[in-house]
């Protein structure tokens, strides 16, 4: 089964993760990462690239809210070139 990432300005992601909780409780292949207006894009690509590796999946499916935020812009650049088991 896909891992699911979400990544999205703060407290978005968190919030989905609660909504995706609500509906699959014994789904654990879900991680949030809430990106804070102080965070720098070094520290949301490494939450990013942490999160995924704690997915351990080979398929990730990955969402974020505005594309050419600070979200969109890291994500995509931690998908690429990732390296999946």
């Amino acid at each position: 089964m896909a891992g699911l990432l979400i990544v999205a300005h703060s407290p978005l992601a968190s919030s989905l993760k609660a909504v995706v909780a609500h509906v699959f409780p014994n789904d654990t292949g879900v991680e949030a990462i809430d990106v804070d207006a102080d965070a720098t894009p070094e520290q949301v690509e490494k939450a990013a690239r942490e999160a995924m590796a704690r997915l351990g999946e080979s398929e990730i499916l990955v969402l974020t809210d505005v594309f050419g935020a600070t979200p969109c812009n890291v994500t995509v650049r931690t998908c690429v070139g990732w390296r999946f088991r």
